[in-house]
């Protein structure tokens, strides 16, 4: 679990009638979704992008799946402090033969657009948590659709173009420890 933004604290002064107090930057948790959260998500999801009911009982299947972590993939959460969601990132894996293995791959991102905050922080922040979720499981590979950075000039940090077109970013594992 990523925690992003500064804690508040009141500051102290002697006075606080005379001087303004400053705001805190926006906080919010990058976690990983677990099957707890599957009819808020749903709700928030058909709140901020409705879909037909066909359409949409299969994006919760899917998600359904991610979130019960059944090793199809899993699904990263941006939460805010409220107990709402800014965004939400569904990375599904895949085995692949060109890289040798297991490949954590999203191809959606979805973004609250009322929620306090820049969509290109939660990525970042959901990627990272993703990059060490991947070292934690043994996946070498993340890959991202082209759409997903399709507001940063150069990429999500740590990720090239691959030939295929997709962002990629390699990965070394996690040291195990035993004992």
């Amino acid at each position: 679990m990523r925690q992003c933004g500064l804690p508040f604290k009141p500051a102290m002064l002697s006075d606080p009638a005379s001087s303004p107090q400053s705001e805190s930057p926006p906080q919010y948790q990058v976690r990983l979704g677990t099957s707890a959260d599957a009819s808020a998500l749903d709700a928030w999801l058909q709140a901020a992008a409705p879909l037909p009911v066909p359409v949409a009982r299969a994006r919760r299947l899917v998600l359904d799946g991610l979130l019960a972590q059944s090793g199809q993939g899993a699904c990263l959460l941006v939460d805010t402090g409220s107990g709402g969601f800014a965004a939400c990132l569904p990375v599904a894996l895949h085995p692949s033969l060109a890289f040798g293995g297991l490949t954590a791959c999203a191809t959606e991102w979805w973004v609250d657009a009322a929620a306090m905050g820049t969509p290109a922080g939660y990525l970042e922040a959901c990627l990272d948590t993703l990059a060490d979720w991947c070292r934690a499981h043994g996946i070498r590979h993340i890959l991202l659709a082209p759409a997903l950075a399709a507001d940063m000039s150069s990429g999500p940090t740590g990720f090239v173009r691959h030939a295929s077109g997709l962002w990629h970013r390699s990965l070394s594992p996690a040291p195990k420890a035993l004992g």
